[in-house]
């Protein structure tokens, strides 16, 4: 059994006492530094055996990280292994015009799987602080095309 690697986690009872969207935040920050730590990728419970998170946290923690794109999963058989999404090479901001609070952030991504449009929904919540809303992956290769069917979706196929 390969032992994974951690940041410095607090102690439970101090993570308890963090207000409700500090300890979300915190959580994230520390599930994303061990993917990144272990690029060969973790499980739940690796990461629970290793930290004071309960399974059910973790679980919903990795679960909006994947769907944010800032993780991905493989399943393997019955285990589902985690990683942090791939090395950025490029980014790009660009400024929502219908809201001063909201950002989409345009990546080129690298992984094991090859490379990757990544474009990341933030906006500022009600304390100013930046928060990944959404996310879309695409693959590279099909950038181009999806464009394409995206904006003939956009026009009404015209």
């Amino acid at each position: 059994m390969v032992t994974i690697q951690i940041p410095k986690v607090l102690p439970f009872k101090e993570v308890i006492t963090m207000r409700p969207q500090d300890r979300e935040h915190y959580i994230d920050k520390i599930i994303l530094s061990i993917l990144e730590m272990n690029p060969r990728g973790v499980t739940i419970s690796e990461i629970v055996r290793k930290t004071s998170f309960y399974r059910d946290t973790v679980s919903k923690h990795l679960e909006r990280l994947v769907a944010t794109r800032e993780a991905y999963s493989i399943v393997r058989g019955n285990i589902t292994v985690y990683y942090k999404n791939g090395q950025v090479v490029h980014a790009t901001d660009v400024k929502d015009a219908t809201s001063p609070n909201r950002t989409y952030t345009f990546y080129k991504l690298q992984n094991e799987d090859g490379e990757f449009v990544y474009i990341q929904e933030k906006e500022l919540d009600e304390f100013r602080a930046v928060k990944v809303k959404g996310g879309i992956m695409i693959d590279a290769r099909y950038a181009l095309q999806f464009i394409r069917q995206l904006e003939s979706f956009v026009l009404g196929g015209k």
